[in-house]
């Protein structure tokens, strides 16, 4: 009996490749132009990273991509964030691959997301780009711009009991700017970034600023409400186009919400000219959280529109005698009431107040065709509540320019939104009457007859530009 053949022995897996004789690399997580992202484990401690490999020779210019490495690898490590992901070790290999290793990140990316679920509700939007923008704050302070910020970019896990944590990845081609926002800098720079998401002046290789990734972040609002790019085309070149030339589309053109105050803020966000847009993230990290308040809740008024004003039981003394009233700051903050008159097709003008409140610090509680009501509760609530009346002014005043028609504005300020109300409707025509006072930049204010209103005494002041001072003054109703 012939002799059992032996068993054939089992193949060995290959050996793992170890970087830089620390980093066993597992699989890989995906590949861009700026190197291959693998998920790795760190000898001895065993832990898991994301290990992000640049090798030397797949490269056609090494040095320029060395760079470009290195400057993405000091720009995470300058951001202490939660919502930046963090740089655990850099290095290069004896044979000049260089490697990053960052923390490895559960979930998915916002791309993945969208694209199995194609668009996204307005409450969802909002909260991913809300921590967007708290990053995106904290790399603009450090004189950061990401320049490309899109939704493989932009990872969701969950943190705790916390859903849609939001890590913004990818400083590869981020570029340090040391120049102030609004600088007529003309430093011409590479193009660097994907279509889709550019900026004019990226494209047109430019200056950059801020300014430029919140651009991106206006396309990622239409994108996740829409399901679609705001400029979209199968050649770059269009797209280009699209970016430098057309018309901002409106969302429901594209399958969108119908809501004046979210196209106003896609307007912005995407307008050609920077200085047109929202000057910093915080500014539209604020503009965007008042996009999430309710609407078109009832305001019952306490009297009827242009009611004269009730006399006091005693003669008030003229403007001349009276000293203006500062109260102590109100721990319930303030209301603010402002009404377009006349009030035919004011709802895109109110829109635009919308986001004028929002930059101020207040958030809107009432928006209803011509009228619109907002709350202001930080420390420095008077001053917000006087900075947003002021904008509202102008942004009427723009408004009414442009259409060549009567349209103004009356606003009124108080801790109550019954007095507010009423105090609106006893302003003068592109006025504001503020029922308490103080020390706020570049306004100033006036005495006005006492307002007499549930048995109480209301001190009221006409609050005037200091600017516009002598323009205002003709315009201010005459004491009863």
């Amino acid at each position: 009996m012939s002799p059992a053949a032996p068993a054939p022995a089992k193949a060995r897996p290959a050996p793992r490749e170890i970087v830089d004789g620390r980093y066993e690399l597992v699989g890989q997580i995906g590949k861009g132009g700026m190197g291959t992202v693998y998920r790795a484990i760190q000898r001895p401690i065993g832990r898991e990273v994301a290990l992000k490999l640049l090798r030397r020779a797949d490269l056609s210019d090494p040095d320029r991509a060395a760079r470009r490495f290195v400057q993405e690898a000091r720009a995470i490590a300058d951001l202490h964030h939660p919502h930046v992901v963090p740089l655990f070790d850099f290095g290069e290999t004896a044979d000049g691959d260089r490697y990053l290793v960052m923390e490895l990140l559960p979930g998915e990316s916002l791309g993945e997301v969208m694209r199995r679920d194609r668009r996204l509700g307005l409450t969802r939007t909002l909260g991913i780009l809300d921590q967007v923008l708290d990053a995106l704050a904290e790399a603009h302070g450090h004189g950061i711009v990401h320049r490309d910020l899109k939704p493989e970019n932009i990872q969701l896990g969950r943190r705790g009991e916390r859903s849609d944590f939001v890590t913004v990845l990818d400083f590869g081609i981020a570029r340090t700017v040391r120049t102030s926002v609004g600088s007529d800098s003309r430093t011409t720079i590479e193009v660097a970034g994907t279509p889709a998401y550019m900026a004019p002046e990226q494209i047109l290789g430019t200056a950059i600023d801020p300014r430029t990734d919140l651009y991106a972040v206006g396309v990622l609002f239409f994108e996740m409400l829409t399901g679609r790019l705001p400029f979209d085309a199968e050649k770059s070149v269009d797209i280009y186009v699209g970016h430098l030339r057309h018309a901002v589309p409106r969302l429901a053109d594209h399958g969108g919400p119908t809501d004046d105050a979210l196209d106003a803020f896609v307007e912005r966000a995407l307008a050609k000219n920077t200085n047109d847009r929202f000057q910093d993230a915080p500014s539209m990290r604020r503009a965007l959280r008042g996009l999430s308040a309710p609407r078109a809740v009832p305001l019952r008024p306490v009297a009827p529109a242009r009611r004269p004003l009730e006399p006091a039981e005693t003669p008030a003394p003229t403007v001349a005698q009276r000293t203006p009233e500062r109260p102590q700051a109100l721990p319930r903050g303030l209301e603010l009431v402002a009404v377009a008159e006349p009030s035919g097709d004011a709802e895109a003008l109110v829109a635009q107040w919308t986001l004028k409140v929002a930059e101020c610090g207040g958030v809107v509680a009432e928006r209803d065709g011509s009228r619109l009501r907002a709350s202001f509760h930080r420390p420095t609530a008077l001053a917000d509540a006087i900075q947003a009346a002021v904008a509202l002014k102008a942004a009427t005043r723009a408004e009414r320019l442009g259409r060549r028609r009567a349209l103004h504005v009356r606003v009124g300020v108080h801790e109550e939104a019954a007095i507010a109300l009423r105090l609106c409707d006893e302003a003068p025509r592109d006025g504001i009457a503020a029922a308490v006072t103080a020390d706020v930049a570049d306004v100033r204010f006036e005495p006005a007859p006492e307002l007499r209103l549930r048995g109480r005494r209301v001190p009221v002041f006409h609050v005037v530009s200091r600017s516009r001072a002598s323009a205002d003054t003709g315009d201010r109703k005459s004491s009863p």
